[in-house]
C-alpha cells in the first residue's frame, strides 16, 4: 500500500512538472513569436560545406541588418535559449542562431554521415561560416553582415573578420577569448582569494600543477573545479529553466544537452579536434589589424575568458573602430545573466560603429 501511494505521488509531481513546463512554453512562445508582416521566426536546415546545418532566423523587419550569433562550447549550441535576450534585438536586427558543425541539431543531422565528427574542426568552421554568410546576404539581399561571437565562438568571428572583411560591417566579441594562458591568471587569482580566506589549496595547487605538466581539457576542467568557486558572479540566469521554458527546445537539443552528462569521456572524444584547437588557439597569432568596427563586451566579473585579456586584446589591436564595454555583475555570459543591459550595450555599440 506504501508503494502505491509513492508511485501515485511521483506520478502526480510528473504530471505537475509537466503542466508548468508546458505552460511556461506556451507563454514564452506567444510573448515571442514573431508577428509583423514582414518578420521571420523559423527554424531551417541549409547546406554549409556539403551538411545540413540548422538555423534558427528571428526579426520583425527583414529589412533590417542581419545579425549572426556564433555560439561557444565548443560544441555548445545557444539558439534555443537565446530567445531570453534576442527579443531585446529582434526590432533591430535579424538575427541568425546556428548549430555549428558537429553540436545540436546540426549533428544529429548528420550523425549518419558523420558520426565521429571527423570534418568538425576550426578550419572547416570557418567555410561553413562563409557559406552561411553568403546564404544570409542573398536571402536578405545584404552585402555584409554583422558577426557577433560568445566564448569559443569569439575565435571563429575573429578569424572571420579578419580574413573576409569585405563580408562584414563589425565584429563583436561576447566574453572575448583570447588564449587559454589566461587560465593561468584565473588560477592567481583564485589562488590569492583562497590563501586570503585560510583555505586549504593543496588540491588547486596539485591541479595547476598537473594541467600546466599537460594541457589538456581534461586537467583545465579538473581545475576549474577549484578555481570557479572562488570566481562566482553577482549575478547569474537560471539557464537550465531558460532552456526549459524555451518555445525553440526539440527533442535533438535535450538529447545533445544530456550528452556530456552521460558520458563525457564520449563527448569529448566525439569533439577532440575541436577541444584540442581550443587549447592551443591564441587569436592574436590571427592578426592584429582589423579593418572593420571591432566591440567587446564582457561581464565585469568573468574568469573564464577573463576581462584583462579583452581589455588587453581590445588596446592592441588596430580597427577603424574599438570599443570594449563591461556589464557589473555578471561572469561570462552577460548576455543572459543581464540581459537588458547587455543588448542596450550592444545596439549602442553597433549604432555607434553603423552610423
Amino acid at each position: 500500500m506504501i508503494i502505491k501511494w509513492i508511485l501515485i505521488v511521483i506520478a502526480a509531481l510528473v504530471l505537475l512538472t509537466f503542466i508548468i513546463v508546458e505552460g511556461a512554453r506556451a507563454a514564452t512562445y506567444f510573448s515571442n513569436h514573431i508577428t509583423t508582416e514582414n518578420g521571420v521566426d523559423e527554424g531551417v536546415y541549409v547546406n554549409l560545406g556539403g551538411q545540413e546545418q540548422y538555423l534558427l532566423i528571428r526579426g520583425e523587419n527583414k529589412d533590417n541588418p542581419v545579425l549572426i550569433w556564433l555560439h561557444g562550447g565548443p560544441a555548445g549550441p545557444e539558439g534555443y535559449v537565446n530567445y531570453y535576450f534576442q527579443k531585446n534585438l529582434l526590432s533591430d536586427y535579424t538575427v541568425i542562431n546556428w548549430d555549428q558543425r558537429g553540436c545540436g541539431r546540426t549533428y544529429f543531422r548528420n550523425e549518419k554521415n558523420d558520426p565521429e565528427n571527423k570534418t568538425a574542426s576550426f578550419e572547416q568552421l570557418q567555410t561553413d561560416l562563409n557559406e552561411l554568410v553568403d546564404y544570409a546576404c542573398q536571402r536578405f539581399g545584404k552585402e555584409k553582415v554583422i558577426i557577433v561571437g560568445h566564448s569559443c565562438g569569439s575565435v571563429i568571428g575573429s578569424k572571420y573578420a579578419l580574413t573576409y572583411p569585405e563580408k562584414v560591417s563589425a565584429f563583436v566579441g561576447v566574453g572575448q577569448f583570447v588564449s587559454m594562458e589566461a587560465e593561468t591568471h584565473s588560477y592567481e587569482d583564485a589562488l590569492s582569494k583562497a590563501t586570503a580566506n585560510g583555505d586549504d589549496t593543496a588540491k588547486m595547487v596539485e591541479a595547476y600543477n598537473k594541467y600546466i605538466s599537460d594541457k589538456s581539457l581534461v586537467n583545465m576542467l579538473e581545475l576549474r573545479k577549484h578555481t570557479t568557486p572562488y570566481h562566482k558572479a553577482d549575478k547569474s540566469a537560471n539557464t537550465i529553466w531558460i532552456g526549459l521554458s524555451s518555445p525553440y527546445m526539440n527533442y535533438d537539443d535535450v538529447r545533445w544537452m544530456f550528452k556530456p552528462m552521460g558520458d563525457m569521456e564520449g563527448f569529448l572524444k566525439l569533439n577532440q579536434q575541436l577541444f584540442d584547437g581550443l587549447m592551443t588557439v591564441d587569436v592574436r597569432k590571427f592578426g592584429m589589424e582589423y579593418e572593420v568596427p571591432v566591440g567587446f563586451i564582457t561581464g565585469a566579473q568573468d574568469w573564464t575568458t577573463p576581462v584583462k585579456y579583452a581589455r588587453d586584446y581590445c588596446e592592441a589591436i588596430t580597427a577603424p573602430e574599438k570599443k570594449l564595454a563591461l556589464i557589473d555583475g555578471c561572469g561570462h555570459s552577460p548576455q543572459y545573466d543581464d540581459s537588458e543591459a547587455f543588448c542596450n550595450e550592444l545596439k549602442g555599440m553597433l549604432n555607434e560603429f553603423l552610423n
